[in-house]
């Protein structure tokens, strides 16, 4: 297993000890600025180019080595890939060299293997080398893998194992066993590839355990059909796992618990996280043993009610609380089975808990559904009877149960004075009709609307700020909700520092949530070191891109929502002088806490 130590010295030893023009002598870095490359997707943006200029070398080397890797948040991972995978022009000084190495480890350690490959590749150090193509038999490019055996001068212990194994894997088990024979000759000694070869060949009696802690042992465990046990998933190796998930004859326990940590690592997208679990649930025998796994098993189960699957995808997601990371990677699983939940009796306790989950998952219109109470049932309007309705009509329709029966007509015949052709005569008359005289009755006044809860308008405002193209009215609407159930139940100090985070992310509140951001903005959240905070501002000024993203993980440290607001607002407004415009919304989400209880 690579230790951060090894990666970072080991592939520094032989950039430091040779001279420069030793290192791409004869060598494609002649012609191509590693610095230069760039690992991202066609459409994915980047960091600009001048992201290394503007900051001493050492002092970019000492963030580099101290930068945060692991238990990143969305917003984190996010920075981080593009310091790692962003072409640029090369840092200026002779902290350049080890500025690529620190680089290559950063890339390595978010599990983007193709990029680390790439980089390791270009230090030109045979411990790097020997990390380049250990990736690359991750990555499935077993043949790029085997052909770094032909560079010249390769030293190390992993050279023989590799030797070893790229004749296991070109089916010569009988070379493979000879190769590790002659490995172990040499002092390097490593019984479990060598039981995995026997194993290949199949004269192994009792084959070991399948071992996924690098590339050698990926390769190994799966073309031997070693034994995979979920304790196998190496949770320190999101590459790895990453590539367990996307392999169909992973057994499905083991491939769900690899899928959630390459999901929660940024590595597998929703696709293929639903895909790793559907093929778990298709699986004759699948024991779900997590709250994840139940979950998705009680809402693909149609025997099971809708209060018993929202009960179990409650349970998961409350689980997963823990970090935002988990929360958007567990919502965006779920996702389908809360929509097809209704808001009623059976889940209406856990109405905020699934708006939160959408927003995570970034399904806005279902986080409103979540917080916006069904309408009513319209009543039936009462049948009118017009005294102008022709008799025979009123017959059909018969009296109403109330009223007695309309008397005979002979039986109500009085004299014959002629009055009742005048009375006819006088009901005909609409110039005598007493309702034509009378005005119109005033229509009744529409009844107001209750006020929204101060949950209910908090994960309005969530959605706004969440939405870069949030129109006009509905920023007023979810403004004078937010502060009408704010004043309401005490929360004015929440809901300012979500306008606040509106104003930081690009998002401009109307006038009247401007006055009540000015008014209760809360006095106690001042900034503990605003110097850190400060600085992250004035690199953004100088133009050093990377320094702004290392120095924001280093303060946001998985939390952003533990930070003072002057502290997030010169942080946000540091990522849009720097084109992190998405980085910085994502960023202002996270320091809402929204993956946490509401305010």
């Amino acid at each position: 297993m690579w230790s951060r130590r090894l990666l970072a010295g080991a592939a520094l030893a032989t950039l430091l000890s040779c001279p420069a023009h030793a290192q791409i002598e004869d060598s494609w870095l002649e012609q191509v600025d590693p610095w230069g490359i760039s690992y991202l997707e066609e459409d994915e943006p980047a960091l600009r180019t001048r992201m290394w200029r503007g900051a001493r070398g050492q002092d970019l080397l000492a963030l580099m080595q101290e930068a945060r890797t692991k238990g990143l948040s969305p917003a984190e991972q996010m920075l981080m890939r593009r310091l790692a995978l962003s072409a640029g022009q090369a840092p200026e000084g002779e902290d350049s060299d080890a500025l690529l190495a620190e680089r290559a480890r950063v890339a390595f350690e978010l599990g983007e293997a193709a990029a680390a490959a790439g980089q390791f590749a270009e230090l030109g150090s045979p411990d790097a080398a020997a990390m380049a193509a250990d990736l690359n038999l991750v990555l499935g490019n077993e043949a790029t893998a085997c052909d770094t055996l032909t560079t010249p001068g390769l030293e190390g212990d992993y050279w023989p194992k590799l030797r070893a194994v790229c004749a296991a894997l070109a089916g010569n088990t009988s070379g493979a066993e000879l190769a590790m024979e002659m490995a172990q000759a040499q002092g390097v000694e490593d019984n479990w590839l060598s039981a995995a070869i026997f194993a290949m060949s199949g004269v192994a009696p009792k084959p070991p355990k399948a071992k996924f802690d690098n590339g050698i042992g990926f390769v190994m465990s799966n073309r031997a059909f070693l034994e995979v046990t979920p304790d196998a998933v190496p949770e320190d190796r999101a590459d790895i796992a990453a590539a367990m998930a996307r392999r169909k004859l992973t057994p499905p326990d083991v491939r769900v618990k690899a899928a959630q940590i390459a999901a929660e690592a940024g590595l597998i997208d929703r696709e293929e996280f639903r895909i790793a679990y559907n093929s778990a649930l298709a699986a004759d025998g699948f024991n779900p043993r997590t709250l994840l796994s139940e979950a998705k098993f009680a809402d693909a189960d149609g025997a099971r009610s809708d209060a018993e699957t929202a009960e179990a995808i409650a349970a998961a997601l409350e689980e997963a609380q823990a970090n935002p990371a988990r929360f958007a990677a567990t919502a965006s699983l779920l996702r389908d089975g809360m929509a097809r939940l209704p808001l009623g009796p059976d889940t209406e306790d856990k109405a905020l808990l699934f708006a939160r989950a959408n927003i995570a998952a970034g399904e806005l219109e279902e986080a409103l559904r979540w917080v916006t109470p069904p309408e009513p049932e319209p009543e039936p309007e009462p049948i009118s009877l017009d005294p102008a309705m022709p008799t025979a009509l009123l017959e059909d329709i018969g009296p109403a149960p109330e009223d007695d029966p309309v008397p005979d007509a002979a039986d109500s015949a009085g004299p014959d004075d002629g009055s009742g052709l005048a009375e006819a005569g006088s009901e005909q008359d609409p110039g005598t009709d007493e309702d034509a005289l009378s005005p119109d009755p005033e229509p009744e006044p529409e009844p107001v609307p209750d006020p929204p809860s101060f949950n209910a308008a908090w994960i309005g405002a969530l959605v706004i700020l969440s939405d870069p193209d949030a129109s006009k009215s509905a920023i007023r609407k979810a403004a004078d909700d937010l502060i009408a159930a704010a004043e309401m139940e005490g929360n004015t100090e929440a809901a300012a520092r979500i306008f606040a985070l509106w104003t930081a992310a690009g998002t401009a509140p109307p006038s009247e949530a401007r006055t009540f951001l000015s008014l209760e903005s809360p006095v106690s959240d001042a900034s503990s070191a605003p110097g850190d905070a400060i600085a992250v501002w004035a690199a953004a000024r100088s133009g050093t891109a990377a320094e702004v993203v290392l120095r924001t993980v280093s303060l946001t440290n998985g939390d952003a929502s533990e930070l003072g607001l002057a502290d997030i607002t010169l942080i946000l407004a540091a990522l849009q002088d720097v084109g992190a415009d998405d980085a910085a919304r994502l960023l202002a989400l996270e320091a809402t806490g929204y993956w946490k209880e509401a305010p």
